[in-house]
């Protein structure tokens, strides 16, 4: 029996400390721009979902996309075969209700949610639509090209794009399909967390302010700027904290442990996850 889910630490899933709040402050951002969509591609059992959920406006569209472990959805090319693959090997616990219960307990109301691939999302998401889009879904290159060539019809001109696993080297396909993106499609850096890179394809000068001013006024947050492409880009993570009470742990201590380990161990637990 799977453990009730009472609060956000009780979600399963990967979702940093530095991306909650970054996730936070990017969509605070845009509380006073025009309504919008708001999309997530991948969300396993829903840990970020949820925080994006706590931002959707009145009249706006929030969709979720997953396969949610339905690999008969895939064809049988190469591209499908490879990706049914991944799910199987490392979602093959993943399903629709888990991420429904999980979601409905911190939230009155479900997203709108598609079973498919990814590369579906362009058939119910208009382009020029979106404003904020979480792309963690397959992490094979061709999927994730397509995801970031979609990325650029949705999104609006003042539109954030997030991609996951920008870096790790069990997902170089990620790493390629983004950076292609930069040089070739226009796609500018604004933020970068250990785990997720965060772009737009529009002016990046309103959303690296608020980055920057996280990092000067939050003082669990560290922060530096380097240079991309003649543009300086702030790279930011977690701060050691001072030592707590011994015997407690804050969750952001949890995280900061979970990443060291899943960055270590991440293809041994894919594995196991699928038996």
């Amino acid at each position: 029996m799977s453990k009730p889910i009472r609060g956000y630490s009780d979600i399963p899933g990967w979702f940093w400390w530095i991306d909650r709040q970054l996730f936070a402050t990017i969509l605070d951002a845009q509380a006073d721009s025009a309504p919008g969509v708001l999309v997530e591609l991948g969300t396993y059992k829903g840990k970020s979902a949820v925080i994006i959920g706590n931002h959707v406006r009145p009249g706006e569209r929030f969709v979720v996309l997953d396969l949610f472990g339905r690999t008969e959805l895939l064809t049988d090319t190469a591209a499908d075969r490879a990706n049914r693959t991944e799910a199987e090997r490392s979602y093959a616990t993943l399903d629709r209700l888990t991420f429904e219960q999980n979601y409905l307990a911190l939230h009155d109301q479900l997203p709108e949610i598609i079973e498919a691939p990814s590369t579906a999302i362009v058939e119910s998401v208009q382009p020029d639509t979106v404003r904020f889009l979480h792309v963690d879904a397959s992490h094979l290159y061709p999927y994730v090209r397509e995801d970031a060539r979609n990325a650029k019809s949705m999104l609006r001109s003042d539109g954030v794009v997030v991609f996951d696993d920008w870096r790790g080297e069990h997902t170089p396909g990620v790493t390629a399909a983004v950076f292609e993106s930069v040089f070739a499609d226009g796609l500018i850096p604004f933020a970068l967390t250990p785990t997720k890179f965060y772009g737009v394809f529009g002016d990046p000068e309103p959303y690296l302010t608020v980055v920057r001013d996280l990092i000067k006024n939050d003082d669990r947050v560290w922060g530096e700027e380097q240079e991309i492409l003649g543009r300086q880009v702030p790279r930011l993570n977690l701060i050691k904290q001072k030592e707590a009470p011994k015997g407690t742990m804050s969750d952001a201590d949890i995280d900061r442990i979970s990443e060291r380990l899943i960055t270590k161990l991440g293809p041994a637990l894919n594995g196991l996850r699928a038996t």
